[in-house]
């Protein structure tokens, strides 16, 4: 009988006590793979990573990093995991958050549609959740866009899995020194760009595979609501958003052998109107909703992206 798939599962923690027991079962139990969780706690003080080491002591599967200075950032706490771990010898990697839940099928069946797409990274829809039992779906199962990559991630990264192919690319730009790849903000859109921009096929199952956790610490969130729309306005109004689409596409540049992911980032850094201008050109296969797309181009057209 052919052994199961063996999967190394990526968790940046901190502060989340409250929340670990459920995520971890729902990872520890995933069914038809063995896992090995490794985590990576960011100086909690609540608990967490007491909390992590008394579990190390009673399950072999969970690996706890050593402890370093305080990032206060998941995103370079992942890439701390992704630089310091030794995966040799699994088949997938996959990335996880403190507080979610996971199907305890979404392993095996997220192994199952990457090998039926030939892709090296998967995503998928999820569904929200909140403390009062409401729910909503994420859906990020729209078509792919030529582009997208430079512009948006495809999705949460706590539904990633990707193989160890990808993981080395990745791993590659974060350690190469002309690289902006540990400048970028988000883990998950990173690993998606360098997917696309070496030519790789991703896939994204419309079918949900976690239950997301939403509260008033998530990084992200669902960006559902009035809350979460005045946050983008503030981040596109005062240049974070533009500054790593920037950086995205610098680092996709360097590493695509596609002459117009070479020419948005050069237009990118190009100030001028006329610039401006010629970006537009590429706003359809920008975003993969095109609403977003339209949004896009106002705010190119009028100088506010």
């Amino acid at each position: 009988m052919k052994s199961k798939p063996k999967i190394a599962v990526l968790m940046a923690t901190y502060n989340g006590v409250c929340c670990l027991s459920e995520q971890v079962t729902s990872i520890l139990n995933q069914v038809g793979v063995r896992v090995t969780l490794f985590v990576s706690d960011d100086s909690s003080s609540d608990g967490t990573r007491e909390w992590i080491e008394n579990l190390t002591n009673s399950d072999n599967r969970v690996t706890l990093l050593p402890q370093v200075a305080p990032m206060r950032a998941a995103g370079k706490n992942f890439y701390r995991l992704i630089c310091d771990i030794d995966v040799s010898g699994y088949d997938y990697i996959a990335f996880s958050d403190q507080d979610d839940i996971w199907n305890l099928d979404k392993l095996h069946n997220h192994i199952q549609f990457l090998r039926k797409n030939q892709a090296d990274g998967i995503s998928s829809n999820a569904i929200a959740f909140w403390p009062d039992g409401k729910t909503s779906l994420i859906e990020k199962s729209q078509p792919e866009k030529r582009w997208d990559f430079l512009f948006q991630s495809p999705g949460a990264g706590c539904t990633f899995l990707i193989t160890p192919w990808l993981f080395a690319r990745v791993r590659e730009q974060l350690q190469l020194g002309t690289s902006k790849a540990k400048d970028i903000v988000m883990h998950d859109w990173l690993i998606y760009a360098i997917c696309r921009a070496s030519g790789r096929r991703w896939a994204v199952d419309s079918v949900p595979s976690i239950q997301y956790r939403q509260h008033q610490n998530n990084v992200i969130g669902a960006n559902v609501g009035l809350r979460a729309v005045l946050r983008r306005l503030i981040e596109i109004n005062n240049g974070w958003y533009r500054g790593e689409v920037k950086k995205i596409s610098n680092m996709c540049a360097s590493i695509s052998q596609d002459q117009d992911v070479k020419d948005i980032a050069n237009l990118l850094e190009d100030t001028r109107f006329v610039s401006k201008v010629k970006l537009l050109m590429y706003i359809g296969q920008a975003r993969k909703r095109l609403l977003h797309r339209a949004v896009l181009g106002f705010l190119i057209l009028f100088c506010i992206f």
